[in-house]
């Protein structure tokens, strides 16, 4: 056979076979293409009828996706039980598949084919389900990894609630602690709004969060008025029991005196920034309830101006406010000034030029006067790890 006659076969053979373009969009689409990489060949495989063995039925509607049993096979132990245990899906050419939708089902095979697989917020928590169902580890501990990386202020409320479906452990764990580390930033968030009754209820239960009881009531309060058909005098209880904070306290001494008290301007000496949640302010008043304002200061600018009805329970003695505001970063060597005002005004109770006992952390002061009166006792911050 001479050449001219090897290649008309060669052409006749090529143009007998389709080209294989395989898409999500229009699965079934046959063909063939031997000049483009292994991984695009084996993508292009996915929900496609070339050589496919077994069919898919998948989510309410039945939607037919179509495989390849072996490539399911080598991938998972859970495939390979089904096509060659003593199931009736060894023997059967269509599966019916209910549990799952088909644009996750058709992730669950982009990675088993090629291994690639498309995570979103919105996706990520169905496919480690389905990972773990179909025995998928890599895919289970990829999914992992980008809960990890994407879990940030802006969804975790959105993530918590949805994993009440799961219950994953380390879900739950790596979102309690961005809301228990700054939860009054949240408390505003229409996503918290919307919660459910036991993810709410989770939250309040926490032994350890950043904010006051009252901040934790005033929560609740808001979340009723739009959830007015809820239960909530339990979730009143479940505030009412014992708690600490969730950062360190970071006390000032000093001699104590009953004086007029004076701004509390600082900088920090320190190998990096603290994160800073609130302050503990002295209280000596005869009134059952003190309005307490802060505002703190960054040089010339104001980072934020709180105000605080603090509920005096004990008139006859000095008490400690524990105010708790929106998670604040103080940068080491710049200066910020803490002013407090109370009404009505008085006599306070103070620490003379405050210091702190700390083996890492330095406070420096600076006041235009020649002895500072701070009536703030301690501070609520926590090391921001590089």
């Amino acid at each position: 056979m001479d050449a001219f006659n090897i290649t008309k076969m060669l052409t006749l053979v090529d143009q007998s076979l389709p080209s294989l373009s395989y898409s999500l969009d229009s699965p079934g689409h046959e063909g063939l293409k031997y000049d483009i990489p292994f991984m695009k060949r084996q993508e292009s495989l996915i929900n496609n009828k070339f050589q496919s063995d077994v069919t898919f039925l998948v989510g309410e509607k039945r939607m037919p996706i179509y495989a390849h049993k072996l490539l399911l096979i080598i991938s998972s132990e859970y495939f390979n039980a089904m096509f060659n245990g003593n199931f009736k899906e060894s023997n059967s050419e269509e599966i019916e598949v209910s549990d799952v939708e088909p644009d996750i089902f058709l992730e669950i095979l982009r990675f088993i084919y090629c291994g690639k697989v498309r995570l979103t917020i919105e996706n990520v928590l169905e496919i480690y389900v389905h990972a773990q169902k179909y025995m998928l580890n890599e895919l289970r501990r990829r999914t992992i990894r980008f809960l990890e990386k994407h879990i940030d202020s802006d969804n975790v409320l959105k993530i918590f609630a949805q994993n009440r479906l799961y219950e994953f452990s380390f879900i739950n764990e790596k979102c309690l602690a961005l809301i228990r580390k700054n939860p009054l930033t949240y408390f505003h968030q229409e996503d918290f709004f919307v919660l459910d009754r036991k993810s709410l209820e989770i939250i309040f239960a926490s032994k350890r969060i950043n904010c006051s009881d009252e901040q934790l009531f005033q929560a609740l309060r808001d979340w009723k008025k739009l959830n007015e058909s809820e239960y909530v005098s339990d979730l009143q209880t479940v505030i009412s029991a014992k708690r600490s904070y969730n950062c360190a306290k970071l006390r000032f001494f000093g001699n104590m005196s009953m004086a007029m008290h004076t701004d509390l301007k600082f900088s920090i000496d320190h190998t990096s920034s603290l994160a800073f949640f609130g302050i503990g302010v002295f209280v000596k008043s005869r009134d059952r309830v003190v309005a307490i304002e802060v505002k703190i200061s960054e040089n010339l600018e104001i980072l934020g101006r709180h105000r605080f009805d603090y509920e005096n329970k004990d008139s006859a003695s000095v008490n400690v406010a524990n105010l708790f505001f929106e998670e604040l970063t103080l940068r080491p060597d710049e200066w910020y000034t803490i002013s407090v005002k109370f009404s009505p005004s008085g006599e306070c109770f103070t620490i003379t030029n405050p210091q702190i006992c700390h083996d890492k952390l330095r406070l420096y002061f600076d006041n235009n006067y020649s002895t500072m009166r701070s009536v703030v006792s301690h501070f609520f911050c926590e090391e921001i790890k590089k």
